[in-house]
């Protein structure tokens, strides 16, 4: 049950992270129609979502640095680095980043028909979370980690993904919840099954993984790709980091040829 830890924890932030933006979003509606008063004296702050998402950028970069150091000799950087330009190649060639991206755009549509009406739209709500949370390199990279953890103990190394990922989703969710109210809590529901299938998919190769030691490998490959969400929630440099999934597969067959 400990391998779940991540997903629980993902969920319980998602929750958390809707029923603060709630609340938020009735007191804006109070703020707004009260009366204005004097301007102040202090210039406007930043944005707490802006704020908050390049503080967790600084820790992402942390905990990819800490996964950097998994390989135990050449061969494996070697494999490493192999893996990740072979990777992005694939993923560049398959256009991986802008199906996910059109996928999302297509369910949008699809739910979002209300808008024009000028309704509220549940669904869009829902779906719009659902894609936001499901759909990237940090929830593939998290499930497998997890799937990691040894049974009968927790080991929060192995949730270090999914744990910054819940932070992140804390922070989305709350700001979706202020856009669409309540039916973006309704996502967790999603996040629970689609990320708990992907931990039990891991789950079951995992001797095989193992057996031809390629996690170290795979945690070097995650890290690197850590990185890039890390330049991408600074806006130091906008990278597709779903085309560099396959990156995070190929050490396994790599290993497995090899051995």
């Amino acid at each position: 049950m400990w391998k779940y830890f991540g997903v629980f924890c993902n969920v319980l932030t998602v929750l958390l992270g809707g029923s603060l933006g709630l609340l938020l979003r009735a007191r804006a509606k109070r703020a707004a129609a009260a009366p204005t008063g004097g301007a102040s004296a202090l210039p406007p702050r930043e944005k707490l979502p802006e704020v908050m998402m390049v503080c967790l950028g600084f820790c992402t970069i942390f905990a990819a640095a800490s996964g950097l150091m998994g390989v135990e000799d050449g061969v494996q950087a070697l494999i490493c680095v192999g893996s990740m330009a072979v990777g992005v190649l694939i993923g560049w060639a398959l256009r991986i980043d802008d199906r996910l991206n059109r996928l999302g755009d297509t369910f949008l549509e699809r739910f979002a028909k209300d808008g024009a009406s000028g309704r509220s739209n549940p669904a869009e709500g829902v779906v719009t979370a659902t894609l936001l949370f499901c759909i990237g390199s940090m929830t593939f990279l998290g499930s497998f980690e997890s799937a990691a953890n040894p049974a009968g103990a927790l080991d929060l190394n192995c949730h270090t993904t999914l744990l910054i990922k819940s932070m992140l989703d804390f922070v989305s969710s709350t700001c979706l919840a202020v856009t669409f109210g309540a039916s973006v809590l309704a996502s967790a529901a999603c996040v629970l099954v689609f990320q708990g299938l992907l931990v039990l998919l891991a789950s079951s190769i995992q001797p095989f993984l193992e057996q031809i030691a390629v996690m170290p490998i795979i945690g070097c490959v995650g890290s690197l790709i850590l990185l890039a969400i890390a330049l991408n929630l600074l806006g130091i440099k906008k990278i597709k980091t779903a085309d560099y999934l396959p990156a995070l597969f190929l050490p396994i067959l790599i290993c497995w040829l090899i051995s």
